[in-house]
């Protein structure tokens, strides 16, 4: 696992051109300001490029949960003001499904989905997202462990900070890629199968 913190350079113009394509990324790079992201000063320990980009972005996520089919599409801040109602569409189809747990989400793994939707949506592509898991209850995490399933006991999932994704049309080698220079947190990349993300201290990891 690298726990190092990403350098002001590792997602440059250069990375955002060859992930998502030159004549879509221009367009993006330039509608931030300067001369593209890259020019953005080198983050602190509580000031990370997501703290910048956020609040500049569109809150806007169109969610579909992989197990149960359910569906939502909202704006969870509006104004400059969080929407009470969205954030709870967004937490009910990030509950633990199995367990029917449906506890706030940390409300940056939420800032993190929607400027990488804000990313794709800007690059030509739908925005849309495929979440795998969100919260897990520690009944549903043994549950998985007992079948062999990878679960960690002391996962994000359980403390409610985590969210596993496929972005539409975007292979999740590069959505890692734009999480970990985003600096979401812990970003884990699944090969071809789903992108992890979460709040807890800036690391990676393959598996």
């Amino acid at each position: 696992m690298n726990t190092a913190r990403p350098s002001a350079g590792h997602f440059n113009r250069r990375g955002l051109l060859r992930a998502f394509g030159a004549s879509l990324a221009v367009p993006a790079l330039a509608s931030c300001g300067g001369s593209g992201y890259e020019s953005l000063p080198p983050p602190t320990r509580a000031d990370t490029r997501l703290d910048y980009l956020f609040p500049q972005g569109d809150s806007y996520l169109n969610i579909r949960n992989a197990h149960t089919d359910e569906r939502v599409a909202v704006r969870f801040v509006e104004d400059g003001r969080e929407n009470r109602r969205a954030l709870r569409k967004l937490d009910w189809v990030f509950r633990d499904w199995r367990q029917g747990e449906a506890p706030d989400m940390d409300r940056r793994i939420y800032w993190s989905l929607a400027t990488l939707s804000n990313f794709a949506r800007r690059n030509g592509h739908s925005g849309q997202i495929t979440l795998l898991s969100g919260f897990r209850t520690a009944q549903t995490t043994y549950d998985l462990q007992s079948r062999g399933v990878g679960a960690a006991s002391r996962s994000y999932h359980m403390r409610r900070r985590a969210a596993d994704i496929r972005f539409d049309g975007i292979p999740p080698e590069q959505i890692a890629d734009m999480a970990e220079w985003l600096q979401v947190g812990g970003v884990g990349r699944y090969g071809s199968s789903f992108t992890h993300v979460d709040s807890g201290p800036i690391r990676t990891w393959g598996a």
